[in-house]
């Protein structure tokens, strides 16, 4: 599959959200929000590429980002502004150096859709039960993400 590019991404900035500083401040401050991914185009590996500046109604440059999350699709977004990306972040976890004695029976695990498959199944664990696995990982380039739509506020100029 191929991945996300910055055509895939649509922008919309409503008139009322264009410049809402009204000229009060030195920056320009816009509210906007981004549509992508439609569960068969892949996560670029270093995240989703965003069209050019000027989509939002910039001409120089992008000071500051900030992303309002989705209400629940359990993905965490960041915005990249030395690449001009989204890169999104999923829990995972990694395994230590320690050589595994004997593939004892455990829980099976639940993927990001809440769901359970035949594997896999993680040793020494209770069924219906949290662990701390660890940070979030950035979401690794084999994902296809459902469609998301995200409200940025963004400044600059």
């Amino acid at each position: 599959m191929p991945p996300i590019t910055s055509a895939d991404v649509t922008v919309t900035v409503s008139a009322p959200d264009r410049d809402i500083g009204g000229g009060g401040v030195f920056k320009n401050i816009t509210l906007a929000s981004i549509a992508f991914g439609n569960g068969t185009l892949t996560y670029p590996t270093g995240g989703v590429p965003l069209p050019a500046i000027g989509n939002f109604g910039y001409k120089r440059e992008l000071k500051f980002v900030g992303i309002q999350e989705p209400s629940a699709n359990g993905f965490v977004y960041k915005y990249d502004d030395a690449a001009h990306t989204i890169k999104i972040f999923t829990q995972g976890f990694k395994t230590g150096p320690t050589t595994v004695a004997t593939n004892e029976n455990g829980a099976l695990v639940l993927n990001s859709a809440g769901a359970e498959a035949a594997a896999p199944r993680m040793p020494k664990t209770a069924i219906d039960t949290v662990y701390d696995t660890g940070g979030l990982i950035e979401l690794p380039a084999t994902v296809a993400p459902a469609a998301a739509t995200l409200k940025l506020l963004l400044f600059g100029e």
